[in-house]
């Protein structure tokens, strides 16, 4: 049933308004995020897509301009949301994180992200992420991982907030619909994965390593592929509990790659040939 919205009317004028201040807690703060078990999204794009992966809205704030710009949408918004609030331009500005607000946030309950691993040994192939610190670049993962069909990705406890609003973008909604564990023991993940007959692969810089493109990854039924931090790679506890090492062929003269990049390349010949 679609409720009856003013939009002429103005709801919240005022910068110091609670709501306000919440909204702008839950982008800046992840500790805040974790406690209210809430996140906040902004643009049309991220907040309609929400709404089409029935993640669950609590409010919706939008401004004039958004009703102007898009209408059938933000009515589409408004209608899952339990709540919705018209803002002046400068108060949306103040809790927005762009350059160029679109005139809409939403804030959304977290995610019911619980997995077991016994899923894991049942549908494939996944990626284990250790200690991912740029939000960009999780989130540019989480959103290749998806396209690609990657049936689970593991995150180690260090890694940076899924619901950082840097990673929300990146993955332009891959975050509401991949799959997601978030481990505590990673370590341990391993072992248990290993025990049912699943191998796992460290993706490494190393000469020494086998090259992806000998690997035939994708001929595997149940894999993984570990891929560590940005500056540091994957700990070497992590490298010595795999069952091998792989790693891409470079021709030029950098030594290694971007993190979100060798996801991306690892991830495409884990699947290569599986949408054929």
């Amino acid at each position: 049933m679609y409720r009856v919205v003013n939009f002429l009317s103005f709801d919240i004028l005022s910068k110091d308004n609670a709501k306000i201040k919440y909204v702008k807690n839950l982008i800046c703060n992840g500790n805040f995020r974790k406690k209210e078990k809430c996140f906040a999204i902004e643009g049309f794009r991220l907040c309609y897509d929400a709404f089409l992966s029935d993640v669950l809205i609590n409010e919706v704030f939008y401004t004039e301009n958004a009703v102007a710009k898009s209408y059938d949408k933000l009515k589409c918004i408004i209608n899952s949301a339990q709540n919705a609030h018209k803002v002046s331009e400068e108060v949306l500005k103040s809790i927005s994180d762009t350059k160029t607000p679109q005139g809409i946030v939403c804030v959304c309950q977290k995610l019911d992200k619980h997995f077991s691993l016994n899923t894991i040994m049942n549908m494939g192939k996944f990626i284990i992420l250790e200690n991912i610190q740029d939000p960009t670049n999780l989130g540019t993962i989480l959103r290749t991982a998806e396209a690609l069909g990657i049936n689970f990705v593991i995150m180690s406890k260090d890694c940076c907030d899924i619901y950082n609003s840097k990673t929300l973008r990146g993955s332009m909604g891959a975050v509401f619909r991949v799959n997601v564990i978030f481990s505590d023991d990673v370590s341990g993940n391993i072992k248990f994965l290993q025990n049912n007959d699943v191998k796992i692969y460290a993706a490494v810089p190393d000469k020494s390593a086998k090259l992806i493109t000998k690997a035939r990854l994708n001929k595997e039924v149940s894999i993984g592929i570990a891929i560590g931090n940005e500056g540091n790679g994957l700990s070497k506890e992590i490298i010595n509990l795999c069952n091998d090492k792989v790693t891409i062929p470079m021709l030029g003269r950098a030594e290694s790659l971007n993190a979100a990049m060798a996801a991306g390349i690892l991830m495409w010949e884990m699947m290569r040939g599986s949408g054929e």
